[in-house]
């Protein structure tokens, strides 16, 4: 997944997706430490890049990884 915008942008479309989580600062990269209560998901963002990932238990990953590509899409078909 590819992201090119601010990173208060994608913090705004992640909260888009109703899971609580919290941004943390790493370095060359942001993560999204997600709360859900049920799994270890968390984003990583490469701004430099633009490189999106999602990482963590599989089963639960899948769902909301297709949700996030799709907001993602949207985001870059709006021009944003």
């Amino acid at each position: 997944m590819i992201f090119h915008g601010t990173v208060e942008q994608l913090q705004e479309l992640v909260g888009s997706l109703d899971i609580p989580c919290e941004w943390i600062h790493k370095g060359a990269f942001q993560m999204a430490v997600f709360h859900d209560g049920v799994s270890n998901l968390r984003l990583n963002w490469w701004p430099e890049t633009g490189a999106v990932t999602l990482v963590g238990d599989p089963a639960q990953r899948v769902d909301l990884q297709e949700r996030l590509e799709l907001l993602l899409k949207q985001h870059a078909a709006s021009g944003g």
